[in-house]
C-alpha cells in the first residue's frame, strides 16, 4: 500500500510509534464501544505523514500481548506489518461485539475522535 492519504476518523487511529501503545489501547476500547470495529496504524503521525516504525522480531507479538492483556472482554485482533510509502508500519485491525469494553479497567467511548472516560453507573449500551 503506497501513496494513501491517512486521516484519523471515528474508526481509524494513527500513532507515530508503538511508544504510544497505552493510548492506542484506550482508543481501541473507545472505538469498540461505539463502532464494534476499527484500525490503528503505528508509524504514522496524526497529520497523516508516514514516519515508519522499526519492527523487530518481537514487535508484532509484543503489541498483540499488550493489547490482549489490557482489553476486556477479549477481542479479535489482526496485527501485521504494512509497507506504506516505502516504510514499515504496524497495522492493527480489531473488532468485537461484546460491549462494554474496558481498557486498563475503565470503559471509554469514542466521541469527536477522542476517547472519553465513562464514569459511574452511566449506561450507554
Amino acid at each position: 500500500m503506497t501513496d494513501r492519504t491517512f486521516k484519523e476518523t471515528e474508526t481509524l487511529e494513527l500513532k507515530k510509534s508503538t511508544s504510544k501503545l497505552k493510548e492506542a489501547i484506550i482508543s481501541i476500547a473507545a472505538i469498540l464501544n461505539k463502532h464494534q470495529r476499527g484500525e490503528i496504524y503505528f508509524g504514522i503521525k496524526n497529520d497523516g505523514s508516514v514516519l515508519g516504525q522499526d519492527i523487530g522480531e518481537q514487535t508484532i507479538r509484543d503489541v498483540s500481548k499488550v493489547v490482549s492483556d489490557n482489553i476486556e472482554p477479549g477481542i479479535y485482533l489482526e496485527i501485521s506489518r504494512a509497507i506504506l510509502d516505502g516504510k514499515d508500519c504496524v497495522r492493527v485491525i480489531f473488532q468485537g461485539n461484546e460491549s462494554p469494553y474496558f481498557a486498563y479497567g475503565r470503559a471509554y467511548m469514542r466521541g469527536m475522535m477522542i476517547g472519553k472516560y465513562l464514569q459511574g453507573n452511566l449506561k450507554i449500551w
